[in-house]
């Protein structure tokens, strides 16, 4: 071996704890991410489904045509029946 690995291997070795230290709390954020994306993605489609099922209400339109309606000059005559 060059001297160049060797001493690569002598700093890997020097520094492993922290090597590997650091490669777990990279696999543990990408995990986590991972796991995010897929609940994001599962709420989302869950989200959609459940808006397309759900009926929408049925709104009723002529409390709004009595708010503008006019009376016989012309005044708008605004009734608010409940």
């Amino acid at each position: 071996m060059s001297q160049e690995k060797v001493d690569a291997r002598k700093q890997y070795k020097k520094n492993r704890k922290k090597i590997i230290a650091q490669e777990k709390r990279r696999d543990q954020l990408m995990k986590l991410v991972a796991y995010l994306v897929v609940i994001a993605i599962v709420v989302g489609i869950g989200w959609s489904v459940y808006y397309k099922v759900k009926p929408q209400p049925q709104y009723d339109i002529s409390s709004f045509y009595k708010l503008i309606d006019r009376d016989s000059y012309g005044f708008l005559t605004p009734v608010l029946d409940d």
